[in-house]
């Protein structure tokens, strides 16, 4: 309760006991509510994010043997025919969940948000007609990132894709053992959307869709927009509390607690609180937005740095494997210098182009928005100690202009790749044609 009073603020000693016994029981609610949710959050992305399924016991089981063990006793009680269908509800968790944060949020705010704001006198009211057009791009950015697909590398549209040389480090020529095709440069299979992605980023759950050359520009679009939309929704809930708090001198005002009837100088925390339960819907969306603006302009600021490299997430983490081996090999040969037992001979392929000498093989494991699931870098057996020579160059980089022109209008795009294609698709008819038209041998 508010209480305007002339007396004199009490000691700090009466001032905090009181703090204390009118908050006893909610701050050990909150604290072990905090406690066990950083917990369980830190548990939770080790045992489903860090750890690695072949070597950790914990990786194993929270995402296999708990997961199945789930899945067969769920399949038991329900049947296959419903499990089918959670199974494509469970495809879509991620934006069920994104859904419902944004939309939640976006209702209280013109339910609540909008109210405050056509009473305040501390934000203009034409923020609220600027707050539709924000949401219009939310809900856009969100459509077209989950409903453009990357581009899908087949035999046929391959010429529209063969746009990037081997580099002989995270790419060789190879065929993929899923399609039995040839593996461009830069691509990557999709377990989760079945197809071969061409220049792969990550597979994103929140638009439950593989990132890839010719929708990675909406996918920073999407970023963007989003961060846009979680500062501004902050600072204008932060003018509506902060405005009541100048207009009721909050900070200088007394408060008296409902419970124990002691009278308490206002501080930040009282005040706080006082608005907490004054507006709490207003003041949750504040502070997930708050957060969110954090953690999301950190990612975006992630995807700006990698774009401006021309490197995708999935080569950035195989670049920090091939950095970590090349890091230890060199240690290892400039140890073994000492003892004279270096081989005479250099690692293969190290020379003046960007190649390496990588003994093992760099996996094409899954890829999600915070890194790799598992091991990138096979490493050899070899026990022979040989000089790695020069770290290797992203041969793909071209200066931060190109690299941003890659992305924004993609080579699958631009006029040459698409001549490529009809020439070859062309050329596929015209064969097709001949060895119809050739008469059968008995």
């Amino acid at each position: 309760k508010l209480h305007r009073s002339s007396a004199g603020a009490p000691t700090l000693l009466s001032l905090l006991l009181s703090i204390y016994r009118s908050h006893q029981k909610m701050m050990i609610i909150i604290t072990t509510a905090a406690i066990a949710f950083t917990l369980f959050s830190l548990f939770f992305i080790y045992a489903c994010a860090i750890a690695d399924p072949d070597t950790s016991n914990v990786g194993r089981f929270c995402t296999k043997e708990l997961p199945s063990f789930l899945y067969q006793q769920l399949e038991k009680t329900v049947g296959k025919k419903v499990l089918s269908r959670l199974n494509t509800l469970k495809d879509r968790a991620f934006q069920l969940v994104y859904l419902t944060v944004v939309l939640g949020s976006w209702s209280i705010m013109f339910c609540y948000g909008y109210e405050e704001i056509e009473k305040s006198n501390y934000i203009s009211t034409y923020h609220q007609y600027s707050g539709y057009f924000v949401f219009l791009m939310c809900m856009s950015s969100f459509h077209y990132a989950c409903n453009t697909p990357p581009g899908s590398v087949t035999t046929r549209s391959m010429p529209l894709f063969d746009h990037y040389d081997y580099d002989d480090v995270l790419y060789k020529k190879q065929t993929c053992p899923t399609l039995k095709i040839r593996k461009i440069a830069r691509s990557k299979y999709d377990r989760f959307t079945r197809r071969h992605v061409p220049r792969f980023d990550h597979f994103c759950g929140w638009i439950n869709q593989a990132v890839g050359e010719q929708n990675y520009r909406w996918f920073l679009l999407f970023l963007t927009v989003h961060v846009v939309m979680c500062f501004y929704g902050s600072w204008a809930v932060f003018r509506v509390l902060y405005g009541e708090v100048m207009e009721k001198d909050l900070l200088n005002a007394s408060f008296f607690n409902a419970i124990t009837g002691a009278e308490v100088q206002a501080d930040s925390w009282i005040v706080f609180h006082y608005l907490f339960l004054r507006h709490t819907q207003l003041c949750s969306v504040f502070i997930l937005m708050s957060v969110m603006t954090v953690v999301l302009c950190l990612f975006l600021c992630f995807h700006l740095y990698i774009t401006s490299k021309n490197m995708t997430t999935n080569e950035f983490f195989k670049w920090k494997s091939v950095r970590r081996w090349h890091k230890k090999e060199k240690q290892k040969y400039e140890q073994s210098l000492q003892y004279r037992e270096v081989a005479d001979k250099k690692t293969n392929n190290i020379e003046s182009k960007n190649s390496t000498g990588v003994p093992g093989e760099l996996s094409d494991v899954d890829v999600g928005c915070i890194g790799p699931r598992g091991e990138l870098l096979q490493h050899s057996t070899s026990s022979e100690v040989m000089d790695p020579g020069q770290l290797p160059t992203n041969i793909y980089d071209k200066g931060i202009i190109a690299n941003f022109k890659e992305v924004l209008y993609p080579y699958s795009f631009r006029e040459e790749a698409i001549q490529r294609y009809k020439i070859s698709v062309s050329n596929q008819r015209e064969s097709t044609k001949e060895r119809e038209g050739k008469p059968k041998t008995i």
